[in-house]
């Protein structure tokens, strides 16, 4: 090769090296990118000059051998950034990235993705290390918003639910000796708010006790809190602070201050429940989940009471929660094994003894605790749903006590079964009922049904449709506890009913209540007018009965009469009436 031929061939390579540097440059710049270069032979740091185009300062001046990003990078990023040019331990074919926000203009800054590889000698030594950086301000903006708000309630910015879960499981570890208050709060009668005026107005009160709430506890870091908090759900947030008894009270005073302080003609008045963790919760490493959850039992103690808004879990409520699990733990076996059976408490002329009925009523034997209170279990039931299957059970075990009645020739009388509102939406309800019924060919004339006059109030059209349905297949309905509620006269003109049982608790007949004698003499004259037959429940003294003969009430059931027994006795009873010892007549 000649001379000539040599150049023009040295040109063209050079030539194609500036091409590709000029394509190289050209695809960083047009990802907002930019190089840094270090030789670990000359020690020298090559700087890409478009690095002016795409981030703040001179590297130039800052970039030394002590890595100076304090002019150049976020400050709490610079620990990442150190780690990354830590080029301790590198051997060639080595990479590493990070994520980082620089400075593209005074107090502005952008996030970069800087990844970093090693390069050497095929022996291993090492020769060059190369940094790209590159823009990646949308991309992890996006990021960073989502991881937001995955992590923040959107209404208020606080912690939702299960940040609000990790941040304070991973206090409560970082400081293992300290005792912390778990404080649950939300607004009593909330959702009248809403209603009175709109969501919006609801939704800036949550927001303000959100600001409220951090203006007291502060800033939350990412490591090393002495407190956390969040908006749970609604009205619902959470505070865990250290369990100084002074700093518990003065939260919850600085809180009901500001909702009193708030511009609206509405007394807003917040509810708390506390717990506070002990050496057990730290031993037995229990979650904040159940901390939270023994702090919400303390608070439903309070809720909406006129007297106390704040309560601290204690003895007595771990006791009901411990009693409440075992129930739930039982119940379904206790069904299986037949635990329940059904006490028959006797309906009864009040002046000859005579019974003329009688209500089904449950009792829990238990094999160990022996005779568990309905008071006990049939809230925990009603709570969690059981009592549909508690009332189905009832009404199968009642309809196999009147066929056996009739097999042997017992006298027969009607036995009422309750009907729980749990029970109303159950769309398969009524021929559920007509199939146990028409299995054991129990006349329908013999099952009546209560419906609870609480349950008229709450869920009217679901009550009218079933207790319509129900008379339309000849079962009795009655309405049960009458006058307990506020709407007992509104619920008697809609909902078909052939039966009041008047609450005698609410209604008590003495001589010195000449207005409830009144009222009471009032409904059952109404009841006769209206067709309806009457028995009043809750008696328990010879005044009572006597009186109640003397306003025309002729049936009752209560203590003065018969008491809830097992079937065998009441069976016995049937032969022979209880003496009453009543001199009344009745209208």
């Amino acid at each position: 090769m000649d001379k000539e031929s040599g150049a023009g061939a040295r040109d063209s390579q050079e030539r194609y090296k500036e091409a590709e540097l000029l394509k190289d440059s050209r695809i960083l710049e047009h990802t907002h990118s930019f190089i840094v270069e270090y030789n670990f032979k000359t020690k020298q740091c090559y700087i890409d000059p478009a690095q002016r185009k795409h981030v703040y300062g001179d590297w130039n001046s800052e970039y030394s051998e002590k890595r100076n990003f304090s002019r150049i990078a976020l400050k709490e990023d610079i620990p990442k950034l150190n780690e990354l040019f830590d080029f301790t331990g590198l051997k060639p074919g080595d990479s590493k990235s990070t994520a980082a926000r620089f400075y593209v203009k005074s107090h502005t800054y952008e996030w970069f993705r800087v990844s970093l590889i090693c390069y050497g000698e095929p022996d291993g030594e090492i020769e060059r290390v190369l940094i790209t950086f590159t823009n990646a301000e949308q991309e992890l903006e996006t990021v960073q918003k989502l991881k937001f708000l995955l992590a923040r309630d959107p209404l208020t910015h606080m912690p939702n639910m299960d940040s609000f879960r990790q941040m304070t499981e991973a206090m409560i570890q970082r400081h293992p000796d300290l005792s912390y208050a778990l404080i649950r709060m939300d607004i009593d009668k909330f959702r009248m708010i809403n209603q009175m005026y709109g969501t919006k107005e609801g939704d800036n009160i949550l927001r303000y006790i959100g600001v409220k709430i951090q203006e007291w506890i502060g800033p939350l870091q990412e490591e090393d809190n002495d407190s956390t908090y969040g908006r749970i759900s609604s009205d619902i947030f959470y505070v865990c602070m250290p369990a100084n008894a002074s700093d518990i009270q003065e939260i919850i005073d600085f809180i009901q201050a500001a909702l009193r302080a708030y511009p609206i003609k509405f007394e807003m008045i917040m509810s708390f429940g506390v717990y506070i963790t002990c050496e057990a919760d730290r031993t037995e490493h229990v979650s904040v989940s159940t901390l939270m959850d023994r702090a919400a039992s303390a608070q439903k103690t309070v809720k909406n009471s006129y007297v106390n808004h704040v309560a601290y879990y204690d003895h007595l409520i771990r006791k009901k929660e411990v009693a409440e699990r075992i129930i739930v733990s039982e119940m379904k076996k206790a069904l299986e094994t037949e635990q329940f059976q059904v006490y028959l408490q006797p309906k009864c002329e009040m002046d000859t003894g005579k019974i003329i009925g009688s209500e089904a009523l449950v009792r829990w034997i238990h094999p160990s605790q022996g005779i568990i209170s309905p008071g006990e279990f049939i809230p925990v039931f009603e709570k969690n749903g059981f009592i549909s299957e508690l009332d189905y059970y009832m009404l199968r075990s009642s309809c196999e006590i009147i066929r056996r009645w009739i097999d042997e020739g017992i006298g027969l009388h009607p036995i009422s079964v309750n009907v729980s509102r749990t029970d109303l939406y159950n769309p398969n309800l009524l021929e559920q009922i007509k199939e146990c019924v028409d299995k054991y060919e129990v006349p329908h004339d013999l099952i009546e049904f209560e419906l609870t006059e609480s349950a008229f109030v709450s869920d009217n059209m679901q009550l009218y449709n079933l207790a319509k349905l129900l008379q339309e297949n000849h079962f009795r309905v009655l309405m049960d506890d009458f006058g307990s509620g506020y709407s007992s006269l509104n619920s008697l003109r809609e909902i078909p009913v052939d039966v009041l049982k008047i609450d005698l608790k609410f209604l008590p007949p003495s001589s010195d209540d000449k207005r409830g004698n009144v009222i009471l003499h009032s409904i059952v004259d109404m009841a006769k007018r209206l067709g309806l037959d009457v028995i009043v429940e809750g008696v328990e003294t010879a005044g009572q009965a006597e009186f109640l003969l003397s306003i025309g009430c002729r049936n009752a059931q209560g203590f003065y009469f018969y008491r809830p027994m097992p079937v065998s006795e009441y069976e016995q009873c049937l032969d022979k009436p209880k003496e009453t010892g009543l001199s009344g007549c009745v209208q």
